[in-house]
């Protein structure tokens, strides 16, 4: 499939539609019909084609929490367009507990 140069220029033109469309890889997907591991792979053939590096994907990042606290509102942004919002208030140890 990778060697098939009609299917790869359809993928890396749906990988800029998908660019422009400020949606995440998850919802890009949904919306044009495209399993999601199968959008993933063209989007890194994608990147070595292109030699761009995935800024997004660093790996993990260690939490550290100087103080405890409590925030009446917290969002949480996870690689591959997961997004975590608490409506009420939560304090740091338990976001460090749920995430460790």
């Amino acid at each position: 499939m990778r060697n098939n140069p009609e299917v790869r220029q359809q993928m890396f033109e749906l990988i800029e539609q998908w660019k422009q469309s400020g949606l995440s890889q998850n919802a890009f997907c949904e919306q044009q019909s495209i399993r999601f591991h199968k959008f993933y792979y063209w989007y890194k053939c994608y990147r070595k084609d292109n030699d761009i590096s995935d800024k997004n994907n660093r790996g993990f990042v260690k939490l550290k929490i100087e103080k405890p606290s409590v925030a009446f509102s917290v969002e949480i942004h996870f690689p591959g367009g997961v997004h975590v919002l608490f409506h009420e208030p939560v304090s740091s140890n338990y976001i460090k507990t749920l995430i460790s």
